[in-house]
């Protein structure tokens, strides 16, 4: 597929999606509309990564960027001296 292609095709999907999901929106409270709108986030920048392949890090190599410190630190503090 090329990049027209691949845009086409999402702009289908977003706008079945916005068609299919938005008059319910209106009936959420704030908290799940915002839930919703961070899910929205992460699928337009896995979309702008896909349709343009610029190779920016994938959903994984986001939480590991983000977590991998913390959890070392974690299993530091969990092993027992010897």
């Amino acid at each position: 597929m090329n990049m027209v292609e691949k845009i086409i095709v999402l702009l289908i999907l977003y706008i079945v999606v916005w068609c299919s999901d938005g008059p319910k929106l209106k009936q959420k409270n704030r908290r799940e509309r915002i839930t919703y709108g961070a899910i929205m986030l992460v699928t337009v920048y896995l979309s702008l990564d896909y349709v343009f392949e610029l190779g920016w890090p994938n959903f994984i190599e986001l939480i590991n960027l983000v977590l991998s410190d913390v959890s070392k630190k974690i299993v530091e503090s969990l092993k027992v001296p010897a």
